[in-house]
């Protein structure tokens, strides 16, 4: 019965969107966005489920980096009940990468603990070390999305007593 209503209500809002389109606008200053996935998305319509899955936010907690664009709102507005997203500053990439960065590397996950690693695979995009993939990600370029397909989702760590409320 939750299924039904969860999809009716998930139709409802595309349907809102169509007529009138989400009220978010591209950012001048912010050219980076870092997009949490906060609700489960059992028995959400299969639009809703194939967005979340092209975002590779597959899990709950589950954080991808994305550059900013009309398209990218577009998504986001989609799936805006079951996701959370925001503009991160230099420090709070770094600190991410540095702690919970994973590369994606023949469908294996390995951490980025070694700059021969990321050199191997995006040296032809000139970066060859941590810091190089931190700026890239930091201050999206055109390499953005092949830079940010090497990384694996960061998966975050929550308290036990918020996922109760």
């Amino acid at each position: 019965m939750h299924d039904s209503w969860q999809q009716l209500w998930d139709k409802v809002q595309l349907r809102w969107l169509k007529v009138k389109p989400c009220g978010l606008e591209v950012p001048d200053k912010h050219s980076l966005a870092f997009v949490v996935h906060i609700e489960r998305i059992n028995g959400v319509s299969s639009l809703v489920q194939r967005t979340i899955a092209r975002l590779c936010l597959n899990k709950i907690f589950g954080d991808v980096f994305m550059k900013v664009t009309p398209q990218t709102i577009k998504t986001l507005c989609i799936v805006e009940p079951y996701v959370t997203w925001g503009f991160p500053n230099l420090k709070s990439v770094q600190e991410l990468i540095l702690k919970r960065g994973q590369a994606k590397v023949k469908n294996k996950v390995i951490p980025l603990t070694d700059n021969i690693v990321i050199e191997k695979h995006l040296g032809k995009f000139d970066v060859i070390c941590l810091e190089d993939l931190i700026h890239e990600i930091a201050f999206p370029g055109k390499n953005f999305q092949v830079i940010a397909g090497f990384l694996h989702p960061f998966q975050l760590l929550v308290a036990d007593h918020t996922t109760k409320t």
